[in-house]
């Protein structure tokens, strides 16, 4: 299994070493013909700044990046605001039960008052009994 394997990656290797080799050799060749050729050159160079091609991929490539760093940029502020939201709906909710509590505990203690009041009330109404 292991000998199959090695052999399968030796001939994978001889394979792709000699693809390179022709790939090499044909770029070699194609020179030499191109060569004999005689080619005429566009020069784009001819011409006022802005009418060059450098020029304009400077500009997309500095629009491209104001873009991404506005896009990323107001991405970060809109969390901040909804995690200081969250914390604000957090916060209200806590103060509303803090004052059910409270509520509940006055109207507690009103009643206690009252039974107080009640047994005293009782108490004098006995001792005049």
């Amino acid at each position: 299994m292991k000998q199959l394997s090695n052999s399968s990656k030796q001939i994978a290797t001889l394979l792709i070493g000699f693809f390179t080799s022709a790939v090499a050799l044909a770029q070699d060749s194609i020179s030499a013909i191109v060569d004999d050729f005689e080619i005429d050159t566009i020069v784009i160079d001819d011409g006022p700044y802005y009418a060059q091609l450098w020029f304009w991929v400077v500009i997309g490539i500095v629009f491209l990046l104001i873009l991404v760093a506005l896009l990323r940029g107001g991405g970060r502020k809109r969390v901040e605001i909804k995690a200081e939201e969250k914390v604000e709906d957090k916060t209200q909710e806590q103060e509303k039960e803090i004052e059910k509590k409270s509520q509940e505990t006055k109207v507690e203690e009103k009643s206690q008052e009252e039974k107080v009041e009640k047994k005293t009330q009782k108490k004098k109404t006995d001792k005049e009994d």
